[in-house]
């Protein structure tokens, strides 16, 4: 497994980026000598969540080991708040920059399959929200998509619209862009959803979520998972009664998401929590509560 850091000039936002990649070139076998390995793989695009960076996902989970037992490369931008959405306001393009310019070079750059199907968008929180945004907007580009604990925010920027306080608007309008603009256009996951109702010929990437129940964005995330089933989308939810809106959930389930897009026997870890049994959506002593569809 290579883990590798990049730094290259974006054309859409005007500056240089950074991204931490992992890459499945090789794997030790049982006498500890490495198996070259051949791509083009198959591709996670992994985004953090609001005030995070590229790197948290190597610091507080073990996406690395997991992502080497799948054979798949992840890559994690750093997306430095912008939300990985577009402002065409004031010529900010971070959701095209996402979508199209990081998957073009990585793909340069990397043996990376270009296939939809080999290809997902996934993030947390609010990554998963632009998660959505970005994919459905690429339905050609990503064939899944994965979210964990969204933070779906289309309530709270109708909120802010319709709020007399200054401090609220100007704060979602940091991350947003004109508010009054929002609803009904590309920011907005249920006019998204409509275009693919009205266009039958647009090919409809799968999804994959999970919340915990304590976590506060729980409800929200089961209302966008219904929005999407009830638009005929291929939808596995997960929702445990343990976990919040914190790493060590994250830590879990992105190993849970890995399995979903890419099956396969789990290599035994040696990280803390035992990701063989939540891989397989069985805790230690009991099953996972659950709501929704998702595999038996």
């Amino acid at each position: 497994m290579a883990l590798l850091r990049v730094d290259f000039y974006s054309n859409y936002l005007k500056r240089n980026v950074i991204l931490t990649a992992v890459v499945p070139v090789d794997k030790m076998d049982g006498e500890k000598r490495a198996k070259r390995r051949q791509g083009p793989y198959r591709t996670v695009y992994l985004l953090h969540g609001l005030f995070g960076q590229d790197v948290d996902w190597i610091d507080k989970t073990h996406v690395v080991e997991t992502a080497e037992a799948r054979d798949v490369a992840v890559i994690m931008p750093s997306g430095e708040d912008g939300l990985y959405l577009n402002k065409p306001e004031i010529n900010e393009w971070h959701g095209k920059f996402i979508s199209e310019e990081l998957v073009d070079v990585t793909c340069h750059l990397l043996p990376l399959s270009r296939k939809r199907e080999d290809t997902a968008l996934a993030g947390i929180s609010i990554g998963a929200y632009t998660a959505m945004i970005n994919g459905m907007l690429r339905p050609d580009r990503f064939g899944s998509i994965i979210m964990l604990s969204g933070a779906f925010m289309r309530d709270r920027i109708l909120e802010a619209v319709d709020s007399h306080s200054p401090r609220k608007r100007k704060y979602y309008e940091r991350f947003f862009g004109d508010l009054d603009t929002v609803i009904g256009s590309e920011k907005d996951y249920m006019a998204l959803v409509d275009r693919f109702r009205n266009d039958p010929e647009l090919p409809k990437p799968r999804f994959y979520g999970a919340c915990g129940e304590s976590d506060n964005l729980c409800q929200a995330n089961r209302d966008v998972m219904d929005l999407l089933r009830d638009a005929g989308f291929d939808v596995t939810y997960w929702e445990p009664e343990i976990g919040g809106h914190e790493w060590p959930f994250w830590n879990a389930w992105i190993d849970c998401a890995l399995d979903w897009f890419a099956p396969g026997e789990m290599k035994p870890s040696s990280a803390e929590v035992d990701y063989t049994a939540l891989t397989s959506l069985r805790a230690p002593d009991k099953p996972i509560p659950m709501t929704g569809e998702g595999p038996e």
